[in-house]
């Protein structure tokens, strides 16, 4: 079996800062960081609107 090739992961949520919210992204940077073809896990600012204005924050640097 061929490995993955390695890519970047982009996360984005909206919502208020709840601790579902918070906990569910946490879920997703744990998660993201089991996976080695994850290169980089960006968060989109503000969901979708961050994503069509090319706003992004590199996850693992927090």
């Amino acid at each position: 079996m061929a490995k993955a090739p390695k890519a970047n992961a982009v996360v984005g949520q909206s919502g208020g800062p709840t601790a579902v919210i918070n906990a569910s992204l946490v879920g997703v940077i744990e998660e993201a960081s089991k996976h080695p073809e994850i290169k980089t896990l960006y968060g989109a600012v503000h969901a979708v609107a961050g994503i069509v204005k090319d706003e992004f924050i590199d996850l693992g640097k927090l």
